[in-house]
């Protein structure tokens, strides 16, 4: 297994007390392809203004989960994803460790 991370966008149109439920649907989607969660490196990033519009909206509800997955796992994932009109983008991508200790040096130049 391998070490993954997905940022996903949520619809901000999304009222407040129905996020955790959206985001609780996602996590089913996850583990319903054998996916290990892992807890502790889950980060919410909150509604945030997009960089350009999608599907016409111009905020975005933001959350990173990194998990242990198959790699067969990954396209399905992604259909599902894709399925789901709740979700405007979502990016699954390996993750690496090295590379975030990496890019934290740099950020703190700015």
């Amino acid at each position: 297994m391998k070490k993954y991370e997905i940022v996903l966008i949520l619809d901000p149109t999304i009222e407040d007390s129905e996020v955790d439920d959206k985001f609780e649907s996602v996590l089913e989607i996850l583990t319903s392809q054998g996916v290990k969660i892992i807890e502790d490196q889950t980060l919410d990033w909150g509604k945030r203004k997009l960089a350009y519009p999608i599907k016409k909206k111009t905020n975005g509800i933001y959350r990173i989960y990194r998990f242990n997955a198959k790699t067969q796992a990954i396209t399905e994932i992604e259909r599902r994803l894709r399925i789901n009109e709740q979700v405007l983008r979502s990016l699954i991508v390996l993750y690496d460790p090295e590379t975030e200790r990496i890019a934290k040096p740099a950020e703190a130049k700015k």
